[in-house]
């Protein structure tokens, strides 16, 4: 392994080969105390060794090397770098050699590392746990250890708790012995070879459920005290997802076991620990009969991404962390292929297309990022989680796959997995497979999406195929966004229902095809389509004729080019009224956020006439569906009728849907579909007593789902100040930690109170800091693209985050800024043209 000229990165003259871990943990004095003796190889003579070690209290080291033993005499701790060096007596030869480190260290409370936390059962007895969260640099919070994803080994971890405890880690137990003390010590198999974020060690009074056999997978649920009752629809979705991706890789599970555990209080959505997921409570545990369909369809997309993690990040894993896209673009493409194989009814290939577009907002700013991009320190690799490595590299991919065919690239998927199995890659060695096995030039193609930022806009007039980039606002800013793409264009005669394909580059393409012809037919581009204005009033007249992607694609671009001020808000109006009725929620998101961004931007006394185009757009669609479900309707009928019934209520001020919102709240006849509508309308509109009732019914909640649903939607949608200063100081005192941030956040979304919000985080900003996880913080900011009515105000805004930057997550809030400040001048001029 060649050395590395990043200061944050180790020289890879020792290298890691098997892992044994003992730990000592005490959750009441939240302190571990443990030793890790570790096969290493050395490949240079040395005097010292470095290897990865945060906060932890280190004792002497030792190294023995055949029958000699060669013990430390200083280590020197560098916390900028995250590194500890040992500096032995002697010399130590190359070979084979085991080093021995014992260490202590405090249970963190921020959710990373080593953490404690704390749940409340159902007879209200308040139970400490301890959990992991490695990914991405934070093993070295546990154990000294090389805490690089190059540096594949096993892992033997032996944990000795207290005696009404159980424990969980990657492999399974092989011993549980009692030590006395009221102790036992719980022994795990060797793991497969594997990175260290990748380890997992969970310790707490949980529940399981017994396993079921998934072709010789034992597949379990892990939970707290009382939820047995929530866990048969994560093992259904567990169990088909491990026979499709092993079906669809041709490999089966690298693992010996697979549990998925619902922690209790816990920053990230989950975590793909090889043989042990970690999840959020809302994204494995739920009730099939009072869940929505979106709920529903979150957990069957959380269980199958971070079961195609096993693959694709377990089994094969990104050399260093600007490969991140490896694992995350990947797992989000195979989750919606495999959830829309487990419901096909659910159309997620649509609602994945929405979610494309949401990341093709950010990528059309000047501060996006090439998917691809040098990472330098643990905190840059923080930055990479977002939607772009997300949403948009899993939406290339899906792009690629209808490029090249679909067995094609199912094909060079499985040489990719079967060539790199236990080992790391690069992003060209996934390109390469593809490449052989489809004979289409990959990596010409995909370099060109991959190492720049931005996507291409691809117009079509006078039968001319033409590309520039997207850009919301153009000027002489320094811009991420590249130039000229390779880009796969798929386009359709509506006359004829005949496809043709193209390989469009800088060089545009004349196309001898009559009108209407539909860009991006399918919808799988990862691009921005414009048209002439008599092609697009063309397709637009005939929008009913599209497929339900292909609508929704449609539409976002159109809106995209309003807010670009490419064209007109009569045009995406003309589209949406022609939608007709079918039951499409993802297409009638993208016309209701249009419509509540155009409510936001308007003066108070344009936003009275309005409220008349949201009603000519809503009612039709209301009518047909109503309030009650009707037997034979599509599974798609509520999440469609909950989407009209919150546009209706709240930017369209419809006095009779908020009179049978308040008479269903006071029933408490909230369920389903319809709860985030109900919740919203009635926090809205602030009625006397209604907060203290919130308050109730949310600490009384028996489900993960139920406490979301006020957390995410109803507190946030109060429009009294007192009220919402209340409930953002309760951030800051009784909400947990995982949600917190995210709730703050939401808060400042509210058009009415989410200035007031904003001004009273600012003055808690540091402490906020201090509290909730690194992971979270960027999410405070959620509601600043909101902030476009008042210019005064959003300066402010930018001044506060300039000035206050986001240790890894500035990426995104200088995102945030630009989109603010894009909507700041699209208001100034929607208001001149209304």
């Amino acid at each position: 392994m060649s050395k590395s000229s990043n200061p944050y990165r180790l020289d890879g003259t020792v290298i890691p080969r098997k892992y044994r871990l003992f730990l000592d943990t005490d959750l009441q004095s939240r302190r571990f105390a443990g030793r890790v003796e570790i096969e290493i190889e050395i490949a240079e003579p040395t005097s010292d060794i470095t290897l990865n070690s945060v906060e932890l209290d280190l004792g002497a080291a030792s190294i023995k090397v055949a029958e000699s033993i060669h013990r430390s005499i200083s280590h020197d701790v560098d916390t900028n770098y995250g590194t500890a060096t040992f500096k032995f007596e002697s010399e130590i030869p190359t070979g084979v050699a085991i080093l021995d480190i014992e260490f202590s260290g405090e249970l963190n409370e921020l959710l990373s590392g080593f953490y404690h936390s704390t749940f409340v059962d159902d007879d209200g007895v308040v139970h400490d746990f301890a959990c992991t969260q490695f990914e991405p640099s934070d093993a070295r919070r546990a154990f000294p250890c090389w805490d690089e994803p190059v540096f594949k080994a096993t892992y033997q971890i032996n944990l000795t708790i207290q005696n009404h405890l159980v424990a969980y880690s990657n492999s399974p137990i092989i011993s549980d012995t009692q030590v006395g003390n009221g102790l036992h010590t719980v022994r795990f198999a060797p793991t497969v070879r594997m990175s260290t974020y990748l380890v997992a060690l969970v310790i707490g009074s949980f529940e399981e459920t017994s396993a079921i056999d998934v072709d010789g997978l034992p597949l379990r649920v892990v939970h707290n005290r009382g939820k047995s009752h929530l866990v048969d629809f994560a093992l259904e979705v567990g169990a088909f997802a491990l026979r499709f991706f092993s079906d669809y890789f041709d490999i089966t599970c690298p693992s010996e076991k697979l549990d998925m555990i619902a922690i209790p209080n816990f920053a990230s959505g989950a975590m793909e620990n090889l043989g042990c997921i970690t999840f959020r409570e809302t994204e494995l545990l739920i009730d099939k009969e009072q869940a929505s369909v979106a709920e529903l369809a979150r957990v069957a997309e959380a269980v199958s991404h971070e079961i195609a993690h096993m693959w694709f990040g377990g089994l094969v894993t990104m050399e260093w962390w600007e490969g991140l896209w490896l694992n995350e673009a990947f797992a989000t493409f195979m989750q919606v292929l495999c959830t829309d194989a487990f419901r096909p009814e659910w159309n997620l290939w649509v609602s994945f297309g929405v979610a494309r577009d949401a990341a093709m907002k950010i990528d059309g700013l000047h501060s996006t990022r090439p998917i691809v991009y040098s990472v330098t320190s643990p905190s840059d690799a923080l930055g990479m989680f977002d939607q772009l490595t997300y949403k948009k590299g899993g939406s290339i991919l899906r792009m690629l796959e209808q490029f090249l065919g679909e067995n094609a690239f199912r094909d060079g998927v499985r040489h990719y997995l079967k060539a790199h199995s236990y080992a790391n890659t690069t992003t060209k060695d996934l390109w390469d497979s593809l490449e052989e096995i489809s004979s289409q030039p990959v990596c010409q193609i995909m370099d060109t999406w991959f190492l720049q930022g931005g996507h291409p806009l691809v117009t079509l007039e006078h039968q001319e195929l033409t590309q520039e980039p997207f850009i919301y606002a153009k000027g002489g800013v320094q811009s991420s966004i590249g130039t000229a793409w390779k880009i796969p264009v798929v386009v359709r005669t509506l006359d004829t229902n005949s496809t043709s394909r193209y390989l469009l580059g800088e060089t545009p393409i004349n196309m001898a095809i009559t009108t209407p012809v539909l860009l991006n037919a399918g919808g799988s581009g990862t691009f921005r389509s414009r048209y002439g204005k008599s092609e697009f009033a063309s397709v637009a007249s005939r929008i009913r004729e599209l497929s339900e992607l292909e609508r929704a694609t449609f539409l976002g671009d159109c809106w995209s080019m309003v807010v670009a001020g490419q064209s007109e808000w009569e045009d995406f109006i003309l589209a949406a009224m022609n939608l007709g009725d079918q039951d499409e929620p993802m297409v009638w998101l993208i016309v209701g956020e249009a419509l509540d961004y155009v409510h936001r931007a308007l003066l108070p006394h344009q936003r009275k006439s309005f409220v008349k185009v949201v009603h000519d757009l809503i009612d039709p669609q209301f009518s047909r569906l109503g309030w009650n479900k009707v037997d034979g309707e599509s599974e798609l009928a509520g999440p469609m009728r909950s989407m009209l019934i919150d546009a209706l209520g709240i930017v369209g001020d419809d006095a009779a849907i908020q009179a049978e919102s308040f008479r269903r709240f006071d029933a408490n006849e909230i369920d389903n579909d319809h709860a985030r509508s109900i919740l919203r309308i009635v926090a809205h509109q602030n009625r006397p007593g209604d907060y203290e009732i919130f308050l109730e019914r949310f600490r009384c909640t028996k489900t993960s789902q139920d406490a979301q649903r006020y957390l995410w939607f109803g507190f946030p949608a109060f429009s009294d100040e007192l009220v919402a200063l209340d409930i953002a100081e309760k951030c800051f005192s009784e909400f947990q930690s995982q949600d917190a941030a995210i709730v703050l956040g939401l808060m400042t979304r509210n058009m009415i109170t989410g200035p007031t919000v904003w001004r009273y985080l600012t003055s808690r900003w540091t402490e906020a800091l201090k509290i909730f996880p690194q992971k979270l913080m960027f999410r405070m900011t959620a509601g600043v693209p909101t902030f476009i009515s008042d210019k005064v105000f959003a300066n402010s805004v930018e001044r506060f985050l300039v000035d206050n930057p986001i240790l890894g997550g500035q990426r995104q809030v200088d995102q945030a800024i630009e989109q603010m400040n894009l909507g700041v001048a699209f208001a100034v001029s929607l208001r001149q043209q209304l």
